[in-house]
């Protein structure tokens, strides 16, 4: 099932176009990996986010994510730091 969501999901309803940002929540999770995979092979720019150091780093050194992010980093900026990278300081 895992397999079938992700790529329904991505195929199906989002199908980005190369070049384009993708970011996944979750990403280090069954879903958001594949989400991540498919996002690569599509030659699209992969941002994922995680809850914990260990899986946030996962994303970069195992499963080749172009940038992550941490949920639970708030010292470092953290999600509000993805906001402004994504949306501008608005």
């Amino acid at each position: 099932m895992r397999g079938l969501t992700a790529y329904a999901g991505f195929y199906e309803i989002f199908s980005p176009k190369k070049g384009e940002t993708v970011f996944v929540s979750s990403a280090s999770g069954a879903v958001g990996q594949l989400v991540g995979q498919f996002a690569k092979l599509a030659r699209c720019y992969v941002v994922g986010s995680a809850g914990s150091k260990d899986k946030v780093d996962l994303l970069k050194n195992k499963f080749g994510f172009d940038q992550k992010v941490s949920k639970m980093d708030h010292k470092r900026g953290g999600l509000k730091h993805a906001q402004v990278w994504f949306m501008g300081n608005k």
